[in-house]
């Protein structure tokens, strides 16, 4: 039996002449994260949507937990949590009346709902802001209700469709780590965003969607290695003053390829398997060395190098 609570088997979906998702097959390990990236068009959202059963797909098959979305919806909505990426507008409710109203949509005994509530608002900090109106909320406080919405039924999996949009960095921050700390309980999440930073911290895999079709997925560790350079690359960061001596001293070693400017720092590019004579050679001229590590390619760079730029 497959160790994946998330299998997602030769999906596509289409919307008049238009292929939304086209073909994509995945699957998602127990108790990891699922970043989902791509352009804007690229099918994500219908994609999210497919495995929160609130749309059918053409062909093939969504599972989860081991069940068929579109065989048994209700059976897979008790395990799933999905976060939209628009708020709705609800009614003159506080934020303690639309839990309790969602609580009750979710099929939670009255008598247990009081403690789902409180539970729920203390991960999201949202707790003694019960009697607060919704319609005033900051959009901060609107995502983590959001969220704290998604989380009443204490789903095993959960979908999130850009819960960071429109968040200041303070509540980006205070978002991924409510992320890591749903992971730690063994959650499962799929979550996408355009904030390629935010999904670099907080997955263990990454999916890259263009055009509806999946052109990447895979361990994020992994990836890295797969799209590093083929030759050893370090990162050389000195004093702002310094660094056009370093990059002269640089340039001048034998053994070194490449070496060019990136801000604040030196990238070099050594066919060697052993980098460490750069740094001897930096010391060596007095220079001080604030950084010296081997560079790995980030999300965005495997990104660029993985897409094409087309979307449906």
């Amino acid at each position: 039996m497959s160790d994946a609570v998330v299998e997602i088997d030769n999906v596509t979906k289409t919307y008049d002449t238009i292929v939304a998702v086209d073909s994509v097959s995945l699957r998602v390990p127990q108790g990891q994260t699922l970043g989902l990236i791509g352009p804007n068009g690229a099918g994500k959202t219908t994609l999210l949507r497919l495995i929160a059963s609130l749309a059918k797909s053409d062909c093939g098959d969504i599972r989860v937990d081991g069940e068929s979305v579109s065989r048994h919806p209700r059976s897979v909505r008790k395990k799933l949590g999905f976060m939209p990426a628009e708020f709705g507008s609800p009614r003159n409710l506080s934020i303690g009346e639309y839990l309790e109203y969602f609580g009750c949509m979710y099929g939670i005994p009255r008598s247990e709902r009081p403690l789902r509530i409180k539970d729920v608002c203390e991960l999201t900090d949202l707790s003694g802001r019960e009697e607060v109106m919704v319609k005033g909320l900051s959009t901060g406080n609107r995502q983590r209700l959001l969220l704290a919405k998604t989380l009443l039924h204490d789903p095993q999996v959960l979908v999130l469709d850009e819960p960071a949009s429109g968040l200041d960095p303070r509540a980006r921050t205070e978002l991924r780590t409510i992320v890591r700390e749903l992971a730690a309980m063994g959650k499962t999440i799929i979550i996408s965003s355009h904030i390629l930073s935010d999904i670099e911290e907080i997955s263990d895999r990454v999916g890259i969607l263009e055009a509806g079709q999946l052109v990447l997925d895979g361990d994020l560790t992994e990836l890295r290695s797969q799209y590093g350079a083929t030759k050893r690359v370090v990162k050389l960061r000195v004093p702002t003053d310094k660094i056009e001596q370093a990059m002269q001293v640089v340039t001048n070693l034998e053994g070194v390829s490449s070496c060019e400017r990136r801000d604040h720092s030196l990238v070099i590019s050594c066919d060697e398997e052993d980098c460490n004579f750069i740094l001897e050679a930096i010391l060596k001229h007095g220079i001080r060395v604030l950084q010296f590590a081997e560079d790995e390619p980030d999300l965005e760079e495997i990104f660029m190098r993985s897409t094409a730029g087309k979307v449906t």
